[in-house]
Parts: C-alpha cells; structure tokens; sequence
C-alpha cells in the first residue's frame, strides 16, 4: 500500500518539480508519469483490474503536457507553470461525474486516494474494497463527504491558475507575481489540509457512533430473541406437562 502510493502521488510530483529545473516542462511531465503508468500496467497484469488512481494521474499529467506547449513568454511561461495544478484540479473535479464504462462507475479522485491508504498489510485488499463499496452505496454521508473534499480540492487547485492569470493582468513585475500566487498557494493548502483532517475526524466519529448504535441493536435484538425462545420453551414445557383428567 505504501509504495503504491509513493509511486503513484508523490513520485511523480517530486519528480516534474525536480526535473523542470533541468529539462523542458514537458519532457519533465512525460518523464514524471512513467510511475503512475508502471503502477497501471502491474496492477492490470497482476490483478486484472485497472488502477483507477494511477489512471486518473496519468489524465493529470497528459492535460498538463498538453499545456506545456505555451511557448517563451514570460508571463505565459509562468501560467504554463501552474498546469500541472490546472490539470490536477480539472482531473478532480472530473470524477465528481459518474462517468461509466464497462462495469466500473467512477468514483470522487478522493475516494480512491482514502481507500488506497486504508489498505493495510494487515487486511485484505479485497476485503477493504469490498467494505468501501458497501460503505459508498449505503452511507449517503460518506458519499458527501468523499464529494466534498474532492470538489474543494479541485476548485482550490483550480482557484491556483485563476489566480495567477489575475496577477498577471494586475502586477508589472513578474517576481511579484510568483510570490503572491506561491503565497495564495501556500494558504491554500495549509487551510485545506486542516479542514481535511477535521473533516475526516468528524467522519469516523460519526462512523464509529453509527457503528455503537448498530452493535447496541444486534445486541437487543439478540437478547430479545433469546427471551422469545425462552419463553416459548417454557409455555412449550406447561403443555407438555399439563396433566388431562381421565374419562368416566
């Protein structure tokens, strides 16, 4: 589980951002989704199953290649440094949709990322899938919830490239321009990474007193039923030893 997500969400992102200081942005952004596309092929061939995370990655990278065409300007250079977080943004709120193709429904980005990291060596994989999935088609919080936080970090990484066409169209100087949108960048995260947390706190405190009440039920549901049969074998035991009078 950890090295899937090491390789598929932080290797590629530490990659592009160490290797644009040293190559073209789009060399560094092909050369960045080369784990996510190994992750997409071992897992298609060991699991027979498509890695929807690494897919949704390699989405990311491929619009952001895309917008790395933006030639030698330098405040058009600047937007084309903000495309991987366009791309990123655009490529969750995308999966906000419940696309379809074959069997598989598309789930908010953030649903895959949560499940990913709730697989442990401890569990079995199929069993957290099986859980998550029980999980998303009956829990309408946890639906929300999933579709919230994946909405606010796609508009916020969204909100990133917005707000550096902004400063561009406002601010002479192009080293103000980086500062202030690396600033916004910064609290932006910060702030979205605390309510985060919080929410999904509050997400398992309410899991786990949605779980106490569901344990508390079986357990009167249980006792209920063993006072039923009880009481059944002893209305059973006062006929079976009712005495009938004899004939005369």
């Amino acid at each position: 589980m950890a090295l899937h997500m090491l390789l598929e969400l932080v290797v590629p992102i530490v990659i592009y951002y160490v290797l644009r200081n040293f190559v073209s942005p789009l060399l560094a952004l092909l050369l960045a989704g080369i784990p996510a596309a190994v992750m997409v092929v071992v897992k298609a061939w060991k699991e027979s199953k498509v890695d929807m995370m690494g897919v949704l990655m390699l989405l990311g990278f491929a619009v952001s290649a895309l917008l790395a065409f933006i030639q030698s300007d330098p405040k058009l250079y600047l937007l084309r440094e903000s495309a991987m977080t366009l791309a990123m943004g655009l490529m969750l709120l995308i999966t906000l949709f419940p696309l379809r193709w074959g069997y598989h429904v598309l789930r908010p980005f953030m649903f895959y990322v949560a499940r990913q990291v709730a697989i442990s060596s401890s569990m079995n994989a199929n069993t957290v899938r099986e859980h998550w999935d029980w999980f998303w088609e009956y829990y309408s919080t946890f639906r929300n919830f999933l579709r919230a936080v994946t909405g606010t970090w796609g508009l916020a990484l969204v909100s990133e490239f917005l707000m550096r066409v902004v400063l561009l169209n406002t601010l002479d100087d192009v080293d103000d321009v980086v500062y202030y949108s690396n600033l916004y960048m910064l609290a932006v995260m910060v702030v979205l990474g605390a309510l985060t947390v919080a929410s999904a706190l509050l997400l398992r405190h309410y899991f786990n007193v949605e779980q106490e009440r569901i344990k508390v039920a079986e357990r009167r549901s249980e006792i209920e039923g063993i006072i039923a049969r009880a009481a059944a074998e002893q209305q059973q035991k006062k006929t079976s030893t009712t005495v009938i009078p004899p004939r005369k």
